[in-house]
């Protein structure tokens, strides 16, 4: 089991859309469900558990900066899911690091790794 659609959540990598959730590695048991997997998942995606990542940099702004986590998981819920919420001042920061030739999916990447600081994220495009 794993997200196709990207996704940024603290127990759920960015990259690769692998789940870190017991059930599907150690605790998993013949007798699971599809029921029981998608409850467990939906768990999940309410409660995350930053202290156990899959993704070290989304649980560390999961952690360190809640409001620019929240304001990062609406926008790429708004890009790569078709949800309702636009991150403007965001989408304008992009707009900006792909004005200086970077392709905009490594822009969304590194600006939301580095919680949008447009001087961060271009010092590690460059590296």
């Amino acid at each position: 089991v794993k997200f196709t659609t990207r996704i940024w959540h603290p127990n759920i990598s960015s990259v690769t859309g692998a789940i870190c959730l017991d059930i599907l590695k150690d605790q998993w048991a013949a007798a699971m469900t599809l029921r029981t997997v998608l409850l467990s998942l939906q768990a999940l995606l309410a409660a995350a558990e930053p202290d156990d990542p899959q993704d070290a940099v989304v649980a560390k702004q999961y952690k360190d900066c809640q409001e620019i986590f929240i304001k990062t998981a609406r926008h790429w819920t708004n890009i790569y899911a078709g949800g309702p919420h636009r991150e403007l001042d965001l989408e304008n920061k992009i707009t900006q690091v792909m004005g200086m030739g970077f392709d905009e999916g490594k822009a969304r990447v590194a600006l939301s790794s580095h919680n949008w600081d447009i001087e961060r994220a271009t010092e590690n495009l460059l590296s």
